[in-house]
Parts: structure tokens; C-alpha cells; sequence
């Protein structure tokens, strides 16, 4: 079931001895952290390049067992060309060892690991409980230095200026070596699928000892991510969201801009951004491109950087973002720390007005995912996904899995054309900022940036794709290739209902229920599964409509027995509602997890966002702890009821073929 190539050079040495682990092995550990980011932005950069030797690859040095250490070198090869793929990844393991790092390249993994570092401290008392175990556990097991996060802060800026290129340059000289080393080759048993053998590995390695292996080149930077004047807008009108103890401007551009301080998480501010269309504004011949853009555009840069030089111009800051599309929104996702804020908004410009596509990089990507399809085209998991997609949407020709095929539906110029289409009018978005930042800062930034934003002067909406869970009751029972003897069974049941925060929460605690009856009968008293999966939707758009999909794995022998137990269980509660115990436990660890999600940045902008799309604040207790507060068992029997009266169900089951 392997689906995919690859080899590895394993390096085997002796680890530190626990009463060894004092302060100079917490330096040398920094110092390989610095070997393990270089190495990475080498591999990735050789990623970005047309037709690259291989889909994936690493080199780093850490703790391979408990004594020992390793230096790994990995590579994931296109199908039937191991041998470039090796010979590629081994080059670049000699390349440093011959020559060494640069001091740009070292500069910006410091940079980095103090930004990482900063960000940990900042943040120390979100860190949780199972985190802390694990440094307990490895101080005890292994004798891991056991420091506090105020001290390993201190540390690292005063040991990592020390830390010089010659030195990790001599550490990679020392790790890569010929001797105690292992060459570990794996792939699928299949007749058209060329694996190396022990002769042609180690021939192949042989002759990259022996051949010219050029110094690592630095590419030129430039100061600035933006080269050209912003012209800015101004504030026309401010509203205050009193409830919601944030604050709405819309710029002269006609862009919305909804800004809320939060200082949970102090090093961090999240900006995300929607537009109503999405997919759903496409035709259906547009839906390839728009299915792949968000796997590609993180390929290109943006501006005047590609994609290695816009990571090295970024050394050292906390910031990204992204834009994707989803069936009815055009989005933006970003973060960063305060301090890199600013940042993260010339990226979001760059994102709109001046994007990339570069023929080079998209051949690279295009041929590393063509490969990852291909290898996953025999995969039982990726098969029976698939399939229940292609089922539960109804055949929908908008419907679209990502095959083999749909390489030939796309190009570059697509992409660019789908991109540019949904990316243009900063009219029709509303961006969100929330995090530690003051408000003044962010109306000034946000006035310069998102001001500076085209505003294309055309009016859109999403609309109803039409994709809709098949009527009636859908049952079917599908052979399918396996290696293990196991049946996959799935039901999914879905109703047109309303969408509000009361019949919302009814859902979350049936979900909550069902989790808990599965794992007493199917689970505990059966020994069918080790677990059933249940999960239940609210939507909203285009249609308001409930879903609950439940699913596990068992033995073919107990598939229809225990699938009974589903419904069975789901029966129940429709006739006699929740015992008191599995009611009050579920909306007890409703309220605990609403309670611990509040803290959290990500828990406000999730309230905003909700407001402007589903027209409510969620935050508010009436929308949420006074529904639970008078909710009873009676409620949940009843939206039982009606939920599983007439509701449209799925029920397939997925068998290993004779």
C-alpha cells in the first residue's frame, strides 16, 4: 500500500549521555537547529525550480532513538526516477559538506529561530499541560535539560550570536560521512514501478563523491517589498459594534475593515478577509483551476520576489498569509506578530495588486502534484473519499475529485485568469483585524494598505451552485482493493432545517450524544470498532440544511450488525430523548470548551466573522449559554425527531473486493 518512492541515507552516531546534557549540549543543539533550517531553505529552494529531481526531500541531524543520533537524508522520488532523486539529494548533502553554509544563509536561520523563540515567550502561558509533560518526560527519560521558557529565552540571545558559519559548517563535515551509514529504499510492489537495488545506490552515491559539486550561490535582495507610492484612503465612515467591543471603517475605496483588540495570544494579530462569489460564480470549466489555485500560488512570491526570495526577505518576521477559494467566498487568511503587522499588510497588497505566476515555478509544483495524484490513485482511503463525495453531492457535474485528469483541465494562464477574476475588487471585501494592536496603528496601516486596494466597480454575489445530498435513502455496497480485511461503513443523514443558534446548538448536543452511545455499545460492549466518527454540520448558505455523518472500520462479519446500532441508537433518542447523565455531560463540556476557547484571539475573529456572514453575534449569552441553560431533554428528543423524519440518507459500506 506504499504510494510512493523514496530513499534514505541513514548516519548513525552515538547520542550525548544524559549527565552530559548541560549548557554546551543546549548550544550544540542550537547550532544543529541552524544545520536543519539552512538545509531546508536549500531543498526548498531547488523545489521551486522546473522539474525538480525530486517531489520531496530533507537533510537534518536530531535524536534518532533513545543514545542515539542520526543524520537522515530523505528524498521522495517521481515515479521510475529513483536514481535522479538520490544522486540530487546526495549532491546537495556533499555540496554542503565540501563548502560549507554562507553567512546570509546563517544570518537568516538565526533570525528565524529568534523570531520562533520571542513568539514562545510572549505566548508562555498559552502553552499547554501535554506540553509541558513532554519536556518532563524527555528530562526524565533521556535527561533532556529541563528549563524554564524565560531562561531558554536568555540563553539563546546571548549563546546564538556566538554561533558562527564555520562552526555549523564543520558540524555538517563531521555528520556526513561514509562510514556507519545505512541506504534505505522503499516503494511499491507493482510491475512498472523501478526501485534501486544495493549495487546502483551505492554506484550512484559513488559517483557524486567523485563529480564537481559547485559553492552555494546567494541570490541578490532587494530593501523594500514595495517598491511604488500608495496612494491610501481615507476613513468616510466609522460604526462602532458596541456588543461586540469592536469598531467597522469603510475606506474611500469602498473596502470594510471591522478592527477588534485582543491580547490573549500578545504576539499575534490575525487579519482575514471575505468577498461573496467563490466558486459558485464560476463556470463549471473554471472549477479545475479554481480546485488547485491555493496549491500553486504559494509557489510563485509575490511583487518582485519569488517564492525563495520573498522567504528570505521575510527571515526573521512572524508573518504569513494566503488566499483560497471556497464554494461561496473568496478569502484571505494572515497572521503575524505586532511588530510585523505592517508587513503582513504589504503582503496582502502585493497579494491583490501584484501577484505571480511564474512558468517555472508552476511546472515544478504541476509535476511534484501530478506525481502525489498518481502515486494516491490506488489508495483505498483516497478511493472511498471520493466516492462518498461523488455520492453525497449527488453526481454533480460541479463536483469535482482531484484525479489524474484533472491535470489536463488547467493551466497556468487559467489559474492566472481564475486568480485575477476573484482578486480584484477590494470593494467587495470586508477585512477583519484582531490581535494586539492599538486601534489607532491599525486605522493608519490599515488606511495605507487596504486603502491602496483596486476598487472594481462591479456588484456579485454568490450563487446556488445547486449541488445538493442525494433525496431519498442512497445504499450501496462497494467492493474495493484492500490489503487489510476490514469493511468501512458511513451514514449520512441530512434534512433542510433552519439555521439558528438554538437549533445549532440542539445539533452539537445530539452530536455530543451519539458520540457518547457509539462508544458505550459500539465500542465498549460490541469491541466492533475501536471508534465511531460522528461529526454534524449547520449551514447556512446556500440553503439552511443539518447534516450528521457517522463512519468507522470493522470486521466485514459485524458491518451490517453494528451499522444497525447506529440507527438503532439514533431511534432511541427520537422515542425517549438522552439519559440525564449523557445529557449533562455533553452541555457541561460545551460550556468548559466555550469557556476555553474565549481566551484565544482566534475564538473573537471567528465571532466576527460569523456576525457579518450569519447575521448574529455568537459571543452573546443569549445566542449560547442561556439556549444550554434551558435547553432539557425533551428539546433533543423532539429536534431528534424531527431531524430523522423524512431525513435524506447515505448509507454506504465499503468491503475488501473477492
Amino acid at each position: 500500500e506504499a504510494t510512493s518512492s523514496s530513499v534514505a541515507i541513514y548516519v548513525k552516531f552515538d547520542g550525548a549521555k544524559p549527565e552530559d546534557k548541560d549548557l554546551s549540549y543546549l548550544r550544540v543543539s542550537y547550532a544543529a537547529n541552524l544545520f536543519n533550517r539552512m538545509m531546508s531553505d536549500r531543498i526548498n529552494e531547488i523545489l521551486q525550480r522546473g522539474n525538480p529531481p525530486f517531489m520531496s526531500g530533507s537533510i537534518s541531524y536530531g535524536g534518532f532513538a533513545r543514545g542515539y543520533d542520526i543524520l537522515a537524508i530523505n528524498a521522495t522520488a517521481h515515479p521510475n526516477r529513483m536514481e535522479e532523486a538520490l544522486k540530487a539529494i546526495y549532491g546537495e548533502a556533499l555540496r554542503v559538506k565540501l563548502h560549507g553554509f554562507t553567512q546570509p544563509e546563517l544570518e537568516r536561520a538565526k533570525r528565524n529561530i529568534i523570531s520562533l523563540m520571542e513568539n514562545q515567550w510572549k505566548q508562555q502561558d498559552k502553552i499547554r499541560n501535554d506540553q509541558h509533560i513532554r519536556k518532563m518526560q524527555a528530562h526524565y527519560l533521556q535527561g533532556e535539560p529541563l528549563i524554564s521558557v524565560d531562561f531558554e529565552w536568555e540563553y539563546i540571545q546571548e549563546i546564538l550570536p556566538g554561533i558562527t558559519v564555520e562552526e555549523v559548517s564543520s558540524m555538517a563535515k563531521n555528520w556526513i560521512k561514509n562510514d556507519n551509514r545505512v541506504v534505505i529504499v522503499t516503494g511499491p510492489e507493482k510491475e512498472d514501478v523501478r526501485l534501486l537495488d544495493e549495487e546502483t545506490a551505492f554506484a550512484i552515491m559513488t559517483e557524486v563523491e567523485k563529480s564537481t559539486l559547485l559553492p552555494y550561490e546567494e541570490q541578490d535582495l532587494g530593501t523594500n517589498l514595495i517598491s511604488e507610492e500608495l496612494k491610501g484612503a481615507t476613513v468616510v465612515s466609522t460604526r462602532r459594534l458596541e456588543d461586540l467591543q469592536a469598531v467597522e471603517w469603510t475606506l474611500s475605496n469602498n473596502a470594510k475593515v471591522v478592527y477588534k483588540f485582543a491580547d490573549f495570544q500578545k504576539d499575534n494579530v490575525i487579519l482575514q478577509a471575505f468577498s461573496p462569489g467563490g466558486n459558485s460564480v464560476l463556470d463549471s470549466e473554471e472549477l479545475a483551476s479554481a480546485a488547485m489555485l491555493g496549491n500553486f500560488m504559494g509557489s510563485f512570491g509575490v511583487g518582485d520576489f519569488d517564492a525563495t526570495a520573498l522567504r528570505r526577505m521575510l527571515a526573521g518576521k512572524n508573518v504569513g498569509i494566503n488566499s483560497s477559494l471556497t464554494s461561496l467566498f473568496e478569502t484571505f487568511r494572515g497572521s503575524s506578530s505586532p511588530r510585523d503587522f505592517e508587513t503582513l499588510l504589504q503582503l496582502l497588497y502585493l497579494s491583490f495588486e501584484r501577484p505571480r505566476f511564474e512558468e517555472e515555478a508552476y511546472e515544478a509544483m504541476r509535476m511534484r502534484l501530478q506525481a502525489a495524484v498518481a502515486n494516491m490513485s490506488n489508495n483505498p482511503q483516497k478511493i472511498m473519499s471520493d466516492t462518498l463525495q461523488k455520492i453525497m453531492s449527488g453526481y454533480s457535474e460541479r463536483t469535482l475529485i482531484v484525479s489524474p485528469e484533472i491535470f489536463d483541465q488547467f493551466s497556468l494562464s487559467s489559474l492566472e485568469k481564475v486568480y485575477r477574476n476573484r482578486f480584484k475588487d477590494a470593494g467587495d471585501f470586508t477585512f477583519f483585524i484582531v490581535g494586539n494592536i492599538d486601534e489607532e496603528s491599525a486605522r493608519t496601516l490599515a488606511a495605507r494598505y487596504i486603502g491602496s486596494l483596486t476598487d472594481d466597480p462591479r456588484t456579485e454575489n454568490w450563487m446556488d451552485d445547486k449541488i445538493r445530498f442525494p433525496k431519498g435513502q442512497t445504499k450501496k455496497q462497494i467492493p474495493i482493493t484492500l490489503q487489510t480485511e476490514k469493511a468501512t461503513v458511513t451514514v449520512a443523514l441530512n434534512k433542510p432545517l433552519e439555521y439558528s443558534p438554538s437549533s445549532n446548538l440542539m445539533l452539537d448536543v445530539f452530536q455530543g450524544i451519539l458520540r457518547l452511545r457509539y462508544t458505550e455499545e459500539i465500542r465498549e460492549k460490541e469491541g466492533g470498532t475501536y471508534g465511531v466518527s460522528v461529526n454534524a454540520y449547520s449551514e447556512r448558505l446556500p440553503l439552511g440544511q443539518k447534516s450528521v455523518v457517522m463512519n468507522f472500520d470493522t470486521d466485514p462479519e459485524k458491518a451490517d450488525h453494528l451499522k444497525s446500532i447506529i440507527y438503532r441508537e439514533m431511534e432511541k433518542i427520537a422515542a425517549e430523548g438522552p439519559t440525564e447523565e449523557d445529557f449533562d455531560k455533553v452541555v457541561k463540556n460545551l460550556l468548559k470548551d466555550r469557556e476555553q476557547a474565549k481566551p484565544n484571539n482566534g475564538y473573537w475573529m471567528s465571532v466576527l466573522i460569523n456576525y457579518y456572514q450569519n447575521q448574529y453575534n455568537s459571543d452573546s449569552p443569549e445566542n449560547y449559554e442561556g439556549i444550554l441553560s434551558k435547553m432539557t431533554r425533551e428539546d433533543i428528543r423532539k429536534f431528534a425527531a424531527e431531524f430523522l423524519k423524512g431525513a435524506d440518507a447515505v448509507d454506504v459500506v465499503f468491503v475488501p473486493k473477492k
